[in-house]
């Protein structure tokens, strides 16, 4: 229970050009849970001797009072002895060292603030609950991230009452983050949201960069990916690290969320009698597998994409179309039936396969994510270059008939700055309003025509009626 009259605690982290100052709020609710971590040992150890490490978990929220970025995320680790805060310390510290780095590849140099975007990875700091400092390298720094950040942590009050009676201030690590606009995914799209594919290339760059530092995200799945803007960059952005681990070696199992499963992963957990044996090729493809989900929630919808490609027959559990090529392209050409998407819905399907463009490519330790995504763009165009089919019997003048109707849509999605996606969502606004009035036109045209029909019907009746 939070004391009204106790000091807020007081965050401050500080680089050579920027600093943020945040004020961090008791949690809200029952915002608590156990999270376990598996570990290497402090000093290294054989490959597979990983340390099990029990955490309890706070997460809450911080304000900045300086410049920069408003709103912050918090998450309080809380451990059982030094032992094992000390070994979740170093393992934080590798993770976002590596994190960090993939983030610098996009910004293309080393110099570049690390909190201020281009992002692939949502930069996170980690600060001791004693308030120590670390010297490294000459450098005073937080052991989450490389030296040359210069990057300051400190506590400005000590750990609130809110966090447990008797808690020991050594024995906690809280990690802050900037909060990003989570996004509103469509559930359904009739038609592929192409419109989306460019915001990928961010996050298909540091994906590809963290797999060659021999990292793996673990975890990623619509949840975990948020939206990022600012005057310089926007684009797709991973959150939530706590499943990152070191793909080479790899750990003994696999923390994540089974929906969003690789296929050779889920076929290892339900296997009991295999066991768990993890390679670097699979995590990368659990990896790769939940950046295909993500492509495809932003194309085809979410809701279609988990209910139609996820879901597992209760009575056959081991399958799922998300398993097979052929079973994915035919549920892709149902979805979109219009024959102009065909080029695109093979390029989406290839990676679901088991052949050298899918289970080959996506378990390799070579660079994917941004090649397919280049593959993705070209089918896209090949699709917008393919003419409309024209159906026996329709009507072409229907078209110079709501020309009006047309125009006015285009001309409210390019009025103003606006990006791609914002100008689509524009259109579909417009050509909802412009489906309403004309429906309302039609209505009022046959109304007018049934009125007179049923007029002319009742005099014919009312003659026959009198001939009789």
């Amino acid at each position: 229970m939070a004391d009204p009259d106790e000091p807020a605690m007081v965050i401050d982290l500080s680089g050579p050009q920027w600093q943020v100052l945040l004020t961090v709020a008791p949690p809200s609710g029952r915002e608590r849970k156990s999270v376990d971590f598996d570990v290497p040992p402090i000093g290294g150890g054989a490959t597979g001797q990983l340390r099990r490490i029990h955490t309890q978990v706070i997460f809450t929220t911080a304000k900045n009072e300086r410049n920069g970025w408003p709103d912050w995320h918090v998450k309080i680790y809380g451990c059982a002895d030094l032992g094992d805060a000390e070994a979740l310390r170093q393992h934080l510290h590798e993770q976002a060292t590596a994190l960090q780095r993939a983030n610098r590849y996009l910004g293309g140099t080393d110099r570049r603030t690390p909190v201020e975007p281009p992002w692939a990875v949502v930069p996170v700091q980690v600060v001791r609950g004693d308030g120590q400092l670390e010297q490294l390298s000459g450098a005073v720094t937080t052991r989450l991230g490389t030296p040359s950040d210069q990057i300051v942590a400190q506590l400005h009050r000590r750990l609130p009452s809110w966090i447990g009676e008797g808690a020991r201030p050594d024995l906690y690590l809280l990690a802050v983050s900037p909060q990003i606009d989570l996004l509103r995914w469509e559930p359904v799209r009739r038609w592929p949201g192409t419109e989306h594919l460019g915001d990928f290339r961010l996050l298909a760059a540091g994906l590809d960069q963290l797999h060659q530092l021999k990292w793996a995200h673990c975890d990623i799945k619509p949840e975990n990916v948020c939206w990022c803007a600012n005057q310089d960059s926007s684009g797709y952005v991973l959150i939530d690290t706590d499943a990152a681990t070191q793909a080479d070696p790899p750990p003994a199992v696999l923390r994540g969320t089974e929906l969003y499963e690789y296929g050779g992963i889920r076929r290892m957990r339900h296997d009991t009698a295999r066991g768990w044996n993890l390679t670097p090729g699979l995590l990368y493809a659990q990896d790769r597998f939940g950046f295909l989900i993500v492509v495809l929630c932003a194309l085809a919808g979410r809701h279609w994409v988990e209910h139609t490609l996820l879901h597992t027959d209760p009575d056959n559990p081991a399958q799922r179309v998300a398993d097979s090529e052929e079973a994915v392209l035919k549920a892709l050409r149902e979805h979109w039936a219009d024959p102009r998407w065909e080029p695109l819905i093979v390029v989406l399907a290839e990676p679901f396969g088991t052949g050298p463009r899918g289970q080959i490519a996506i378990e390799s330790s070579h660079p994917w994510a941004q090649s397919w995504l280049t593959e993705v763009f070209a089918a896209e165009q090949r699709c917008a270059d393919e003419p409309a089919p024209v159906a026996a019997g329709t009507r072409t003048d229907l078209v110079y008939a709501f020309a009006g109707a047309i125009e006015q849509i285009r001309a409210y999605a390019q009025h103003g700055p606006a990006t791609r996606p914002e100008r689509v969502h524009r259109a579909y606004d417009a050509i909802g309003r412009q489906a309403q009035a004309v429906a309302l036109r039609r209505a009022a045209l046959w109304l007018s025509i049934w009125v007179v029909g049923c007029v002319v019907a009742g005099a014919a009746l009312g003659v026959l009626a009198g001939g009789g």
